[in-house]
């Protein structure tokens, strides 16, 4: 296949072929899917700084060399499941203690 041949089919294929979809996402990647924006400190950003602190803890990510990766599945995941307001609440006012306070279970 000549040079230019070559040339001419990579068009073709970029043009045709879907984005390529990895399983792993780093940190960067991940403040892209859930925030819409990295942030503009790059990776340093409050939104980059989010998804470290429920590393690894809550959120599920593996370090390799200096970065850490997160599931792709897990990440898309996070975004289908979001968690209800009252997780955000201040204890006292979470319906499980004010059903406590009121004598009954929740």
């Amino acid at each position: 296949m000549s040079v230019r041949n070559r040339e001419f089919a990579e068009q073709v294929i970029e043009a045709v072929a879907p984005p390529r979809r990895s399983l792993l996402l780093t940190v960067e990647e991940v403040a892209e899917l859930w925030f819409g924006d990295v942030g503009s400190g790059g990776s340093s950003s409050s939104n980059c700084q989010k998804i470290r602190r429920l590393i690894p803890e809550v959120l599920p990510a593996r370090r390799i060399g200096n970065r850490w990766y997160v599931s792709r599945s897990v990440a898309e995941e996070w975004i289908e499941n979001p968690d209800s307001a009252a997780v955000m609440a201040h204890p006292d006012n979470r319906p499980d203690q004010i059903a406590q306070r009121a004598g009954r279970t929740a």
